[in-house]
């Protein structure tokens, strides 16, 4: 149940159900102000009409804070549990097929649940990435061999760039940079036109094609050279020069993240993973580097000061305030940008009030809309958000028994 088009009705059906929700609550908090409105007049006839409403505007105020204290006490009580549940129910509930769904849905669904992900092919289910990686055939799924690499003697492995598409790999390094957010091996066997490679000759392609990128973009690459290559500060691509991350981090701060993909949320995730490279060897942030940390961190102000009232993050991402009366777009806002902050803050930040309501209405918006078929892109990358805010926050996140269904 993953498809670009959503089910209109039972999306609004979600959205009223919501709705309903939050106005039952509000009525609560006016019943309150008004019982207390009433108990003020009676207690205190011997004072002064101004004195009345200033006492009852300090009393309501106390009041209204400490129902909201009680509340993200609630949430927070309860959020553990609540993340388990939402990711176990959508990994149980929505299965993807080999046979309908494209490549570009089929990985998203790897970013949230890497080998956990079932797949049904041919009415049996299979373990996604085995299938995929030994000559799995899905439409938009195309690999094949690269270069002869110096660096390892070797051919290199290559995925088909489609720029802009939903079916296949849209971004460069997008599918190598999804393996290793889910901790990939780099020994981990690959199969493509009758040859067998490994991840790691998938990564050495990668390094030697970063001064031949055809679309400019360098977010995905970021992300995958940084896991797979944690020690690596520098290395010889196709062009015979030696490259490192500072020239690909100040050529991400300078693109605009208003014209990129998903609000420039996956810029901005690249950036935060060159930045935490970085500090992570020690050195000095400037240059490129001091672009990047600018850059994120004037994001992270931007989403919080653009957050709105019920939780959820603004559909227009970092330029300016708002919201959306279509569901899977809130949805996939507010995931996007859970998945960039559970990322880029600090742990001790994760448990701060803004960001739980947003987590915790995100698990509304999911729960409201189970059974519903969402955007894959959205979907899935609100799931790894949240993926990521369990792990970072709690504990690794691994699926339930229940919840892990066997391939066949």
């Amino acid at each position: 149940m993953c498809r670009s088009r959503k089910n209109f009705a039972v999306v609004a059906f979600a959205i009223f159900a919501c709705l309903i929700t939050q106005i039952g609550c509000e009525k609560s908090i006016l019943g309150d102000a008004r019982t207390q409105f009433e108990k003020e007049l009676s207690d205190s006839k011997s004072s002064s009409a101004t004195s009345d409403s200033a006492s009852f505007k300090s009393d309501s105020a106390r009041k209204s804070d400490n129902a909201a204290s009680a509340n993200i006490a609630t949430i927070e009580q309860n959020l553990q549990q609540r993340l388990a549940s939402v990711l176990d129910g959508n990994l149980q509930d929505r299965l993807l097929s080999g046979n309908t769904n494209a490549a570009w849905q089929i990985m998203h669904g790897v970013i949230a649940y890497g080998d956990a992900l079932p797949l049904e092919v041919d009415g049996k289910r299979r373990n996604t990435l085995d299938f995929l990686l030994h000559n799995g055939v899905v439409n938009g799924w195309e690999l094949a061999p690269g270069d002869e690499l110096p660096s390892t003697g070797r051919t290199g492995l290559k995925a088909r760039l489609e720029p802009g598409s939903y079916i296949g790999q849209g971004h460069v390094d997008q599918w190598l940079a999804i393996l290793a957010q889910i901790e990939t091996p780099l020994d981990r066997k690959v199969e493509a036109r009758g040859k067998e490679f490994t991840v790691l000759d998938w990564a050495r392609q990668a390094q030697w094609d970063v001064s031949d990128n055809p679309v400019l973009e360098y977010s995905w690459t970021i992300i995958a050279l940084t896991r797979y290559f944690p020690d690596e500060e520098s290395w010889t691509a196709k062009d015979g020069k030696t490259w490192t991350f500072e020239p690909l981090a100040r050529f991400e701060s300078k693109q605009d993240l208003g014209q990129s993909p998903c609000g420039g949320m996956h810029r901005l995730m690249g950036l935060a993973h060159a930045v935490e490279f970085r500090k992570r060897h020690g050195g000095e942030i400037t240059g490129g580097w001091k672009l990047a940390e600018d850059k994120v961190q004037e994001s992270i102000e931007r989403i919080r000061r653009f957050q709105n009232r019920d939780g959820t993050f603004s559909t227009n991402h970092t330029q300016r305030p708002g919201t959306s009366a279509d569901l899977s777009a809130v949805i996939s806002s507010t995931g996007h940008t859970i998945e960039f902050l559970s990322f880029a803050l600090p742990v001790e930040q994760l448990s701060e009030t803004w960001l739980v309501k947003a987590v915790d209405r995100l698990c509304v918006l999911l729960e409201a809309t189970k059974g519903v078929d969402l955007d894959c892109g959205g979907l899935y990358h609100a799931l790894n958000g949240l993926k990521l805010y369990y792990s970072r926050r709690y504990e690794p996140w691994r699926p339930s028994e229940s919840a892990n269904v066997p391939a066949e």
